[in-house]
Parts: C-alpha cells; structure tokens; sequence
C-alpha cells in the first residue's frame, strides 16, 4: 500500500501519472441525519429490515457492514439517511477517518457521510481512505475529539490513476485480504486443536 498510493511501485502496463482531484469533484458528498432524541425507542423496530448504523458496528466489523445491532422503524427511517444498496461510508465524528461498504440496507446518522454517483471504484477509495484515515488528525484540537464536517472532506485532495488502473490495484487487495481471512482461519482451527490437546493430556 505504501508503494502504491506513493506511485513507487506500479503494474508494467500503467504509465500514466496519477491525478490530484477533490474529494468533491470525484462524487457528490451527503451528511447522515439522526432522529431526535437518539434514545426514543420509537425509532427502532426489531422487526425491520433496515439498519441502523453505529460506531460501535463500524469497529466491530472488518470494513464491511454485514449487520447491525440496532434496526429502525418507520418513523426511525424517516428522521434519517436511508442507504438500500451498496455505498461507501466514512465515519466523520467519534473514530474519524473509517471507511465503510453496507452490504444491507442500513440508515446512517449525522456522525457519517456517504459518497453518491462515484467516478471513482467504490473498492479502490475504501483502500486509499483507510489508508490515508490519520489524515483528519490535523483538524481536532490536541486532546480533544475529532470532528469533521463534510466541506472538509469534499475539499482533501489525493491523487488518483485512472479506473482501469484502479480496478487491478482493487484485484491484488482483495487477493491479498482473502490469503489473510483465510490464514485466521487456519490459526483459529489451530487454537482450538491445541485447546483440546492439552485438555485430553492434563485430565
């Protein structure tokens, strides 16, 4: 990652220099929205299939949202930012600077924005904002929390190559972030048969 979001390292058949452009430019940009007060339970309903998104769903998840702890109802959908298909999120308050894909239809609130008619790869920019997500650091006072708004982000720049490129850069991480799943799996299996050899040895 270090080698290519620098443009030290590409493939052989790119040469074409990577482009600065705005946030901004690249999709348009919405805030979330929150009904108020946050606590009434009117807003959620176990029986919805609409999520409600937290921070506490984005840190607990890998960078894809598969569920959520809290759902919302009618009312709940209404006071908020309905999101059906699949989007790229980041986190603007509390852990700032955290990408997220929904993968179900979900509601995010005013602690999140969403980027809309993309001109870029949707997996592309999840990779380059996670990597680059400290860089929001520079707008909190030290000792305090970051927040941001969504005019801050619409105008960072980064600078990007063009969608075929994108697109095989998108292919290596996701190859790579399978070799990894698939490693944690094997050492969870391997946790567990050791966890039943030792029982079987010191009984």
């Amino acid at each position: 990652m270090q080698q290519l979001f620098s443009v030290s390292w590409r493939f052989a058949e790119f040469n074409d220099p990577w482009k600065q452009r705005k946030l901004g430019e690249l999709a348009k940009i919405y805030r979330g929205s929150s009904p108020r007060p946050i606590k009434d339970k009117k807003w959620f309903s176990k029986d919805s299939n609409i999520g409600w998104l937290r921070i506490s769903d984005v840190t607990s998840q890998n960078g894809v949202i598969e569920y959520t702890e809290q759902h919302l109802s009618k009312l709940g959908m209404e006071k908020t930012r309905v999101l059906t298909n699949e989007h790229l999120i980041l986190s603007i308050a509390a852990s700032v600077g955290k990408p997220v894909i929904n993968k179900i239809p979900i509601g995010i609130h005013d602690g999140f924005i969403v980027f809309v008619g993309n001109k870029f790869n949707i997996y592309f920019m999840f990779q380059m904002l996670n990597y680059y997500k400290n860089v929001w650091n520079k707008y909190g006072q030290p000792g305090a929390q970051v927040n941001i708004n969504s005019d801050i982000v619409k105008l960072q720049s980064f600078y990007f190559p063009k969608n075929k490129e994108q697109g095989k850069i998108v292919v290596l991480f996701k190859k790579i972030d399978q070799l990894i799943t698939d490693n944690d799996h094997k050492v969870e299996n391997l946790k567990i048969v050791k966890k039943q050899l030792m029982q079987n040895l010191f009984i």
